[in-house]
């Protein structure tokens, strides 16, 4: 997968997200399922995993330091779901869209070279290519159940 796939998933991502605001806050904030978060919750987990990469993963990729620790990602995911809920939708959808377009634009400034190098993650080895392939893939898996909300 090259960089280019990469960065067009984040900018149709911040599209959906800019769609989004059309809908009822109502619908925003109903669980996607039985015991699932909302798709607000769910904009919101995905803007504290993107500060996570934005702060502590690309400042090290090529960096002699040591990466920080991931986070206990169940409590990541729960304080983020919290936040999103105690939050205006229009807010969240907005910030969410800050941090992508952020991400995007290091993305884009990112030598092509580099998203084939190898790095290393404390203990695991990968690509920037394999690692941003990873949370596409993360993403795509939320995106399915928001659309699918919607539809229904």
């Amino acid at each position: 997968m090259d960089k280019t796939k990469v960065i067009e998933h984040h900018l149709d991502f911040i599209e959906f997200a800019r769609v989004l605001r059309a809908f009822d806050e109502e619908l925003l904030r109903k669980p996607i399922t039985e015991g699932k978060w909302s798709i607000v919750e769910i904009i919101g987990h995905l803007i504290a995993w993107d500060k996570f990469i934005l702060r502590d993963r690309i400042p090290y990729f090529f960096s002699e330091n040591t990466f920080p620790a991931g986070p206990d990602v169940a409590a990541l995911n729960e304080r983020a779901a919290a936040s999103a809920r105690g939050r205006a939708v229009a807010i969240v959808l907005a910030e969410f869209s800050d941090g992508r377009t952020q991400l995007v634009e290091i993305l884009k400034g990112m030598p092509n070279e580099l998203w084939v190098a190898e790095i290393q993650i404390n203990q695991s080895k990968l690509t920037l290519c394999s690692y941003f392939q990873g949370l596409m893939e993360h993403d795509l898996h939320h995106l399915a159940q928001m659309k699918e909300m919607i539809k229904s």
